[in-house]
């Protein structure tokens, strides 16, 4: 399928607007979801080889938490604006403006890949996925992590219609989630001067598609060549308000509770993570 380049351009004004605000308004900078990932990063290192690939790298937020694990580093991303923010004082950094399906790369050429919140952004992730496959070498695994659960949009759709009609008030964990999940295009509209149609259409999956599924995602990757795809679910509903309202420990309690329910409590976990294997 050829790359739609509306969904291209709405993705370079979005991002070319928050740029200057970026690391200081995206939740994945708090500093929990940074060691979260730096562990992420970690484990990917010990299981791969020195070079590695971050594509939709935007401002660097995997690169500055991967930059001391790998020999070298490249970046992908579309908006110069973006990585006109990328940190490459640690000096095995190099930077690419590319369409992350077309990338300059030969093939083979990476241990790893990562994806951080990013594929979302994609009118069709399936073109990235052969891509990756493409230059990722044989053995190399491919970190995707921070994309929607279709399971978790939905459930809180169906939520505010279930208030809605009902009359009832949302507690303040709901209420937080049905404004960041359904209503961020109207604040990012006062906030950048972005169109709700424009951020929308940026953020392809979340908001037209209504997520990611986790099982057509693992067959994509099946399908594009991978041996292998390990899905994970994260973040539940709340964690940070149990996380900073009570502690840490009580968060991981609840979260380990909410694993060993899985299937069943997919709907409940914000985000998805795979582990592909190349």
């Amino acid at each position: 399928m050829p790359v739609d380049q509306r969904i291209v351009d709405a993705n370079v004004e979005v991002h070319t607007a928050m740029a200057a605000s970026y690391d200081r308004t995206e939740p994945h900078f708090r500093p929990e979801n940074r060691r979260k990932v730096r562990a992420n990063l970690e484990r990917l290192r010990s299981r791969t080889g020195p070079r590695l690939l971050d594509i939709g790298c935007g401002t660097g937020f995997i690169i500055g938490l991967a930059a001391d694990l790998f020999a070298e580093v490249h970046g992908v991303d579309i908006t110069q604006a973006m990585l006109d923010r990328v940190d490459l004082t640690q000096g095995n950094i190099t930077l690419h403006r590319a369409l992350a399906e077309r990338t300059p790369f030969p093939d083979s050429g990476f241990d790893a890949v990562t994806a951080y919140s990013f594929i979302h952004h994609l009118g069709d992730y399936t073109e990235v996925l052969r891509e990756v496959r493409r230059v990722l070498r044989p053995g190399g695994v491919f970190y995707v992590d921070l994309d929607p659960n279709r399971s978790f949009w939905g459930a809180v759709a169906a939520a505010e219609v279930v208030l809605a009609k009902s009359g009832a008030a949302a507690s303040d964990i709901v209420a937080r989630e049905i404004e960041s999940v359904l209503h961020t295009d109207d604040r990012v509209e006062k906030d950048f001067r972005i169109s709700a149609e424009t951020f929308n259409l940026a953020e392809h999956y979340k908001d037209i598609r209504g997520g990611i599924d986790a099982r057509e995602f693992s067959d994509a990757a099946l399908g594009a060549g991978f041996a292998s795809c390990e899905v994970h679910y994260e973040w539940f509903l709340g964690q940070g308000a149990v996380m900073h309202g009570q502690s840490g420990e009580d968060a991981a309690r609840v979260e380990a509770y909410l694993q060993r329910a899985l299937p069943v409590s997919e709907p409940l976990f914000k985000y998805l993570q795979f582990w592909l294997a190349g």
